[in-house]
Formats: structure tokens, sequence, C-alpha cells
């Protein structure tokens, strides 16, 4: 009883420290967006869009020859980044966003297609990861080439910017993009320390407890595992950044599409057919049609927070449901 305490009280302690350190890096990367003029959008893609622990998951599942347990995770962390993470903040409130560039869609339909394909082709995981690596390099280096432009920007609405930071000089700018950049750097650091205690700390909770294989792969670890993702999003909608929650979000999906599942492709070579994955593609693939189609909206809005949470449940019961 006191062991399991003693982890409860780490867990509570690390979703404490990133959600505290959500606020702290939010904050300097808004105001560093502000001070050179950067799309918020595209920094939420390059920098929140990364997800190591991800990646090193399905790498390591496809080295010991778990094709199946790295091709899911790539699509199942996917879903659950589109749909947790902005369901329930659409539900408590309605969520303003600004157009998303078609390339970032072309991106996102060209690795779908990639990841389909693999599926029917001899040695599809090796042939299509490569494809899907040189697509994310494609992605990154337009990404880079957008951020570079001073104008034509989903800049951060400068009605927002305070006379404080209107007044700045470019001396005092020139100092602030230093120690900015040095807090957004510690900032980020400290949630994913936060991240990895909280992580370790549920693993440990329920092996204490005795929960069922099931109820730990789908439900605790599946929210675990994006409860970074998860505040960042609660927090940049409330400080009025929707959109760097957003390009985290859809970063997210990107590297997970391109980068993580292309290096675990070339490893695994080849993966078995299953109806299962067949299912969550095809979940996946609505999923990103739907941000595609409310991306021209503008909004998001309690229905469609509604919406989104009806696919994670449908996501759930089917994996618990249909076998491999």
């Amino acid at each position: 009883m006191i062991e399991i305490l003693f982890w409860l009280t780490i867990f509570i302690a690390s979703y404490l420290l990133i959600y505290f350190s959500a606020d702290f890096f939010l904050d300097n990367l808004k105001e560093l967006c502000m001070i050179l003029q950067l799309s918020p959008f595209v920094i939420g893609l390059l920098v929140l869009g990364i997800d190591p622990e991800e990646s090193i998951a399905s790498i390591i599942a496809a080295v010991n020859g778990l094709p199946l347990i790295a091709v899911g995770n790539v699509i199942g962390n996917s879903i659950i980044s589109l749909t947790l993470c902005f369901a329930l903040p659409a539900l408590v409130q309605d969520i303003d966003l600004k157009s998303i560039s078609s390339f970032y869609y072309i991106i996102l339909y060209s690795c779908l297609g990639a990841v389909l394909l693999s599926f029917f082709v001899n040695f599809g995981l090796f042939i299509f990861g490569i494809m899907s690596l040189l697509v994310y390099l494609v992605y990154v280096i337009n990404s880079l080439r957008v951020l570079s432009k001073k104008k034509g920007l989903d800049v951060i609405d400068m009605n927002d910017v305070t006379e404080e930071i209107k007044g700045w000089s470019s001396e005092i700018k020139t100092h602030l993009k230093l120690k900015k950049f040095i807090f957004i750097v510690i900032g980020f650091c400290l949630i994913l320390l936060g991240g990895e205690f909280l992580i370790i700390s549920a693993e440990i909770i329920i092996m204490l407890t005795g929960f069922s294989e099931a109820f730990f792969g789908f439900i605790i670890i599946a929210f675990v595992t994006n409860v970074e993702e998860l505040t960042l999003v609660f927090k940049s909608i409330k400080k009025k950044s929707a959109e760097i929650g957003l390009g985290g979000m859809i970063g997210k999906v990107i590297w997970n599409l391109s980068f993580t599942y292309g290096i675990s492709g070339i490893i695994a070579m080849a993966i078995n057919f299953s109806t299962l994955l067949i299912l969550n593609w095809l979940l996946l693939f609505c999923l990103i049609l739907f941000y595609h189609i409310k991306s021209k909206t503008h909004s998001l809005t309690r229905t469609d927070g509604v919406i989104l949470l009806v696919f994670f449940i449908g996501f759930i019961i089917t994996n618990t449901l249909v076998t491999v």
C-alpha cells in the first residue's frame, strides 16, 4: 500500500511538473514568435511535432522482429493525438483555428498512402519506409522555407502584443532572443522529464494494482503517452495560441507517419496483412479528412469535440474486440 502511494505521488507530481512547465514553455515560445515575427503554427510543427518517445518504442519493436507492434504504435498514437488532444478542449469551449496550408495535408495523405501500400507489397515496409523518409525531408525543407519568410505568415496578431513588447528596441530584442530561447529549451526539457516519470510511475502502479493488459495498453498508457501533448493543447488554447497546439499535433502525426514509420519500416522490412491494421488505417484516414474539412471552417465546435470523442471510443472498441 505504501509503495502504491509513493508511486501515485510521483505520478501526480510528474503531471504537475508538465502542467506548470507548459505555461513557462508556451509563454516564452509565444513571445519569441512575437519578437521574430514567426509563424506559431510552423513553430508548433517543428518543435512540438517531434515525438522521440514514440519513435523509440516503434524502432525497438522493429529491431525485435515485431513489425505489427511497430506500425500499430505509429497509427494508434496518431489516432489518439488527433482525438483526445482536441476532443476534450473542444468539449469545454469552441476552438478558433486558422487555415492550414494544403501542403501539410498533401504530406499526410502521401504518408497514409505509403503506409497502406506497404501492407500489400513484398518488403513493403522497406520500400515505402524509404519513401516516407523522403517525404519527411520535403516536409522539413518546406517548413523551414516558410518559417524564414516574414510576409504572409499566420503570425500572432499584433493586437495581442503588449505595449511593452511593441516598445522594445532592436538591442533589447536581440538580448531577449537568446534569453527566450534558453527558457524554451528549459521548459521543453522539464516537460519531457515530467513525461518520462509519468510513464514510469504509471507502469509500476499498473503492475502493483494488477490492472488487465487491455486496460493497461489501450486506456492508461494511451493517455499517459499523450498527456504532454494534451496539456500543451489545453494551455495553447487558453493562451489564445491554438495554432501552436494544432501545429504540434499535425507535426506529431507527420513525424509518426514519415520519420518513425520510415526508420521502423526499413528495419522491419515486411509485415503480414492484418484486418486490425486496415481498420485502424481507415480510422486515421477519416480523422485526417475530418481535420482537413474543419480547417476550412476555421473552428472546432463542441459538436466536433463529441465527434472526435466518438472516434476515440471507436478506436478503443475496435482494438479491444477485433483480433489480429
